[in-house]
């Protein structure tokens, strides 16, 4: 019995399991947002089915939400099959994006479990497993690599110097940790070095590369050497070039992880960093130089292009929050849009340990009701979807946006499987009524008289404003 055999798998959009798609045939695919959800859908078709039923999920956080299904098929002897897409096994236990121990999460709920590599799952026979089962499918994507024999430093002091010592041209690439970054940040940024702070550091409105395009195309250009990367691991799309480049990087990280499957990391956080004499005195060995950047105006005239897009709404937000607000960030294209417009210095918060979408809402709620001040949450129309049932529980000094483009766009930006957008009609009026809970569409002006704001956008407008600004 081979996977093609299967009789129904329901799949959970992703990037990571998009290749697996090819494996399964069409008419037997159903296309789901929540994990959670789907595996007790398989859970509940496997009950009444005499062959395996699947749940297909990408990487991270996604693969522990099958966990209570797959337990509930254990202790009832269910036919479950799990099958998680992964990344090489050599990114695995570094803190590299969106990827933590498969394995670990189902031991104990599994009767099965096989971890096997992409190009070798043709030759995998289901007959042979145990229910429930879990395959780990070990899937590497074109930019990324073996590591080509760069070189590697030791985890001192003098190792840092070393490095700098061989390499003359850093970006400084400032990830977050859990508290602003700004002040430490900006003493960076005044030795001239090229900074890149991430929204989440609390410091990308002083950041001296403003756009995360100017920032590959310097990448691509070779206009900056190495990196030194401060903070947990970056969400910035070149981090992950690095996994193809190995580009000679040295990371502070509190955690102590790489963040990539290369490099050298010390397990210094920027609190204790700042007070390092050693540190500051190693980065005035740099001369200083820049980066050079896109003409300022682009920005506001696509903005103003498309007056419907995702950015051009967020944009207007941004002009009507206080100073210092709290802003909690949603993943996916939220957060990154957001950082493509970030010029005031506010207090930004976000889920990017691993990047799931899941519980963005509730952890959004639990921030509102540990300070009396207000918290603006801007999520996704699918993230809100995830996390539904917390809408009973929102307090009052929450104020709930929901970007709705009518799916996950995110997918349409990869150019991956159209499926996986999981394209759709639906609004929150009637959801916001069912909840007894303010709401208002597509007015900015009510931002502060209700607890819930649907932002309608033009997912077409949002595209097209992509493609031009990345030219």
């Amino acid at each position: 019995m081979k996977l093609q055999d299967l009789k129904h798998v329901y799949f959970c959009t992703g990037a990571r399991n998009n290749d697996l798609l090819d494996h399964f045939k069409s008419e037997n695919l159903s296309f789901e947002i929540d994990e959670r959800s789907a595996s007790f859908k398989a859970l509940g078709r496997a009950k009444i089915s005499t062959a395996p039923v699947a749940v297909c999920t990408t990487s991270g956080t996604a693969v522990s939400e099958c966990l209570s299904a797959l337990i509930e098929a254990y202790y009832s002897n269910i036919p479950l099959l799990l099958i998680t897409g992964d990344r090489p096994k050599r990114m695995h236990g570094k803190a590299c994006p969106q990827t933590i121990d498969h394995e670990i999460i189902t031991r104990g709920a599994r009767r099965s479990f096989v971890e096997i590599e992409f190009e070798k799952l043709d030759e995998l026979d289901l007959s042979t497993l145990t229910f429930p089962a879990h395959i780990n499918v070990l899937i590497e994507k074109k930019n990324e690599k073996q590591q080509s024999g760069a070189k590697t430093y030791s985890q001192t002091w003098d190792g840092f110097q070393s490095f700098i010592k061989d390499n003359p041209s850093p970006l400084i690439l400032i990830g977050h940790e859990n508290n602003s970054m700004y002040d430490f940040a900006k003493r960076i940024k005044d030795l001239g070095l090229p900074i890149y702070a991430e929204i989440l550091s609390g410091a990308h409105s002083i950041s001296s590369i403003t756009f995360e395009k100017d920032l590959l195309r310097a990448f691509k250009d070779g206009q900056f050497t190495s990196v030194i990367r401060i903070g947990h691991t970056p969400l910035t799309k070149m981090w992950r070039l690095l996994e193809e480049t190995h580009l000679p990087q040295f990371s502070f990280d509190e955690r102590g992880f790489l963040g990539l499957s290369h490099g050298t990391v010390l397990p210094i956080g920027f609190e204790e960093l700042i007070k390092k004499e050693i540190f500051w005195d190693s980065l005035k060995a740099y001369k200083p130089f820049s980066i050079n950047t896109s003409a300022p105006f682009d920005l506001q005239k696509l903005i103003q292009k498309y007056p419907h897009s995702d950015i051009s709404l967020i944009s207007q937000l941004e002009e009507i929050f206080e100073d210092e607000s709290l802003i909690y960030l949603g993943n996916s294209l939220v957060i990154r849009f957001y950082e493509l417009i970030n010029k005031r210095k506010l207090n930004f918060f976000g889920n990017r340990g691993v990047n799931g979408i899941d519980g963005q809402l509730s952890t959004a709620i639990g921030l509102a009701s540990g300070t009396k001040k207000m918290v603006y949450c801007i999520l996704g129309d699918l993230t809100t979807f995830y996390d539904l049932s917390a809408l009973k529980d929102i307090p009052n000094n929450l104020r709930l946006i929901i970007v709705n483009n009518s799916g996950g766009r995110i997918f349409e930006t990869m150019n991956l499987n159209e499926k996986l957008i999981l394209k759709h009609e639906s609004q929150f009026g009637r959801i916001a009524t069912a909840f007894n809970i303010s709401y208002a569409v597509n007015d900015l002006k009510m931002l502060k008289d209700v607890n819930i704001l649907e932002l309608i956008t033009d997912p077409k407008q949002t595209l097209s404003f992509l493609k031009e600004w990345e030219q």
